[in-house]
This record gives C-alpha cells, structure tokens and sequence, in this order.
C-alpha cells in the first residue's frame, strides 16, 4: 500500500523551528482575520437589528457545528504512525456519511423548530442540507500538510475564507439590511475552504472502510468529547434565543462575539498547530511538559491584557464603535470576556489529551460540564437577561475548573500549574486594572464628574477618553511585564521569546 509522500521536517532542531514558524504564520493570519472580522461585525452591526443577528446566530452555530465535526473525523490521521491512502478514503467516507445525516437531521428539524417557537429558522434549513455536503467533501489528504507541521496553507485557507465573508457580509449588509447578508456570506466563505482544499491536496474521492477500525476507535471518544464542549460553549446561546428571544439573542452574540474575538477566536487557529506539534513532540522527543507550560505562559500573556482591558472600555467600545443601541452587550462582555481569557487553557490542555489518548477523561469532564451549564441557564434565563448573563459566567466559570482539574496531568503536574506560569502576564494585568481605574477616576462616569475636570462640558470627547484608557492599559502591563521580568533576573520566558522574534525580524529587513 502506498504511504503519504509528504516531506516531513527531521530533527528535534528542525521540527522545534517548523512549529514555530507554524504558530507564527497562523498567529499572524490570525490577526488579520481577527482584525477584518472586527470591521465586519462593526459594519454589519450598523446596519442590522438585534433580531437579525439572533437569527443568523443559530445558523452560525449550526455550521460550526458541522465543520467542527469534518475536522474532529480529518484529526485522526495527524494522530496516526503511518497513513496509507485507504486511511485517507476511510476519513473521506466517514465525513460523507457526516454529510448525509446531518442533511438529513436538519431537513427533519423543520417541525421541531416551529415548536420551539422560532419559525424565522425554517427557511435555513433548506441551505443547511446543502452546506451540510459541502463541508463534508473537503480534502483529507490537506491534513498532512498540518502532519508534517506545514501550516501556511491552512494560513491560506483561513485568510481566504474570512476576506470572502467579509466582503459579502459587507455587501448585501448595505443592499438587502436583513440577516440573509450572513448566511450567504457564510455559505460563500465554507465552499471556498473546500474548494481549497481538493486545489491543494487533490485526490479522487473514493468510498472505503478498509481502516475503519483505526480511524473509529480513536474518533468515538474524542467526537463524543468534541461534541459535549461544543454544546457547553454554545448552550447559552441556543437557550438564550429560545426562552428569551431573537432580539436577546443577537445582544448576546454580539457581546460573545466581542470578548470571544480577543480570546478563543483569536487562538482558535493555533489549535492547528498545538496538537499537530505536541503529537510530533511526544513521537521524537521527551519534551511534552516543557511544551505544554510555555504555551499555557504565551497563551496567557497574550489573551489575559486583551481580555481584561476589552472588559474596563466595554463601554466606549460598544458607544463609539456600535452605536447606543448595543448598549446590552457591553455587560456581556464585562463578564464574559475575562473568563474567556482563561478558557484559552482548554485548548492546550485538549491537545495534551489527544495525544495521550485520554479521550476517555475528556469526554467525561465535557457532558459533565455540559450539563453543569445547562443547569446554571435553566436557573438564570428565570432572571431574564441578567440572570442569563450570570449562568453563562458560572458556566465558563466551571469550564476553567475542570480544566485545571486536567491539567494536573501535564505539565508542572499541580492544579494551579498553568496559571502560576504566567504569574508575572497576571501581576501586569492587576497593575493595568489599577492604571485604567485611575484614568476614569480622573474622566469620572455619565452621572459623576471626574476629579480631574470641573464640569461635564470640560470633559474631552468620549473617542479620546477611550484611546487615553487604552494607551495608558499598554503601557501599564507591558512596562510592568519587563520589569517583572528584569527583576527575576531574566528568566526564559515569553519575554526572551518576543525579543528573539523582534531580532529576527530586524535581521531579516535590515540585512
């Protein structure tokens, strides 16, 4: 049988380089993306009502749903020793019958989602059947490149996909004002991945079983604890539209949307590269532990200012850059966007597992927080939006226990571990927390003038007082950051990390 001829990178020197050159390109593209879906959602938040993103909020979830399930089933080939091409047509006829059952789940879904009052989803489902294929015909084959730890083609995918979602999603905003601006704009950017996909690791699809065995026995666990995280994260959503409302809903999703951005979203493509590269790791080196407490260190200091500073002008964020009439969301991100922050742990932590094959755990740990979150929002929605928001809050708030609570497995071994790594991104944070207060002490709120001004009318415009809050956050953390750093007497951290990256950089133009 004919083995994958993709190069792969040999040494520990080479590999180590390869994956940072991976998680540098995905970060980077990362960015971008981030950036493009930031003016995205600002755009079509003016144009939209609250109702319309309630709507498109369920069919969002709904194709996250799907390609979260195409890439769980694709997964076990990066995980495998050796792939031949009846594992890749084994991969390939498990995602078609994907395909075809959840076409059909959804097409069947039509009655029961006029019981549960929200009639307006009825017309998607016709396109969800059809997405349903689509998402499910994409490249096996494409997976080797992350395998081998080649990650600029997913880069490319990615990049592609969110710059045709944002030009249509922009577009029809504009033209039709209604949330058809999404879902077409969704439907577009999917069938661009998987045309990519076959444009870049072409193969002629082929229905087989041959290696079922090798690709099912891993897959069951790890879907059935994909799937349980999948429905804790998104829970909230789903039930706040259905008891509360459509309107409700597209408060919250713009809220989530925004503190998520900055945290999960932001990391998400990085979790191309976290197992790919620990799953390399754990087969050549020693190195497992080691790899995991400086992610958990990059992840934090990263995700810890941007969460925590985006929760202090959640505010100005959502005045100036929305509009007034979001002004709901800003409470929703005052709570949700710090604990996502710490959430970003899950995603290491669900890698680690992976490749030591602890699906079994995760499974376990996810229906259990699953319904742990369903319990705290059946209790919350009876509060009406707040009580809502705060179920949502004890939700994530468990997630982050039960991650720590796994991650005693790896790593420094103790439950507190993938925190203290990062004790100086934390002492930064309170020092930022405390420089941002001070700074509104001084502006003062709607209702009370500042100590620094006599009157209202004296007070500079809201846009300034926002970039003074933001400016002075920066500084804060990262002088703090350093000196922490300085004091400590330099220890190897994601500080030596940046500076040799900037070296790099500075050799790379001026030379």
């Amino acid at each position: 049988m004919k083995r994958s001829t993709e190069p792969t990178p040999n040494g520990t020197s080479s590999r180590s380089a390869a994956l940072a050159v991976g998680a540098t390109t995905l970060l980077a593209s990362s960015l971008f993306r981030q950036v493009l879906g930031l003016v995205t959602l600002i755009v079509t938040a003016r144009l939209l009502t609250p109702t319309d993103f309630g709507i498109a909020a369920y069919f969002l979830v709904a194709t996250a749903f799907l390609e979260m399930m195409q890439r769980q089933i694709s997964n076990v080939l990066i995980r495998l020793d050796d792939v031949t091409h009846e594992h890749l047509e084994t991969v390939f006829t498990f995602q078609v019958i994907l395909g075809v059952t959840a076409g059909l789940l959804f097409y069947a879904s039509r009655p029961f989602v006029e019981f549960i009052g929200l009639p307006e989803l009825v017309p998607l489902t016709p396109l969800l059947c059809v997405l349903s294929l689509i998402i499910a015909i994409k490249s096996p084959r494409f997976v080797l490149y992350e395998r081998n730890l080649r990650f600029s083609f997913a880069a490319g995918e990615e990049t592609l996909s969110r710059i045709i979602y944002s030009a249509i999603a922009i577009s029809l905003a504009w033209y039709w004002g209604n949330f058809w601006a999404i879902v077409v704009a969704n439907f577009c950017a999917l069938t661009t991945r998987c045309v990519w996909t076959f444009g870049f690791a072409p193969m002629v699809p082929k229905l087989s079983l041959a290696r079922w065995h090798d690709c099912f026995s891993f897959s069951i666990w790890s879907t059935g604890a994909l799937v349980a995280q999948f429905f804790s994260r998104n829970m909230p959503q789903l039930i706040v539209g259905a008891t509360l409302g459509l309107a409700d809903a597209g408060v919250f999703r713009l809220g989530n949307r925004l503190s998520t951005l900055v945290t999960t979203q932001l990391f998400a493509p990085l979790q191309r590269v976290l197992y790919p590269g620990l799953a390399d790791i754990s087969r050549n080196t020693n190195r497992q532990d080691e790899t995991f407490n400086r992610l958990n260190e990059l992840l934090l200091a990263i995700v810890l200012p941007v969460s925590v500073g985006m929760a202090l002008v959640a505010n100005h964020v959502v005045i100036v850059v929305l509009g007034p009439q979001w002004l709901a969301a800003a409470q929703v991100i005052w709570v949700l966007a710090p604990l996502k922050a710490l959430e970003t742990l899950q995603e290491n932590v669900q890698s680690a597992s992976y490749v030591e094959g602890s699906t079994r755990i995760l499974l376990i740990r996810n229906t259990f927080l699953l319904v742990v979150v369903c319990l705290f929002m059946w209790v919350g929605v009876d509060y009406g939006f707040t009580g809502a928001l705060a179920g949502a809050g004890a939700g994530s708030a468990a997630a982050i226990v039960t991650t720590l609570f796994l991650a005693k497995r790896y790593g420094k071994r103790t439950l507190v571990g993938p925190l203290t790594v990062a004790w100086r991104s934390f002492a930064s944070t309170v020092v930022m927390i405390a420089a941002v207060l001070f700074v509104g002490s001084a502006y003062g709120s709607t209702e009370v003038i500042g100590w620094a001004y006599e009157s209202f009318d004296d007070l500079p415009l809201l846009r300034i007082r926002f970039i003074v809050k933001v400016l002075v956050g920066a500084a804060a953390y990262v002088g703090t950051h350093l000196l922490l750093w300085q004091l400590s007497k330099r220890p190897d951290g994601v500080e030596s990390a940046v500076f040799r990256l900037a070296g790099k950089m500075r050799r790379h133009v001026f030379h």
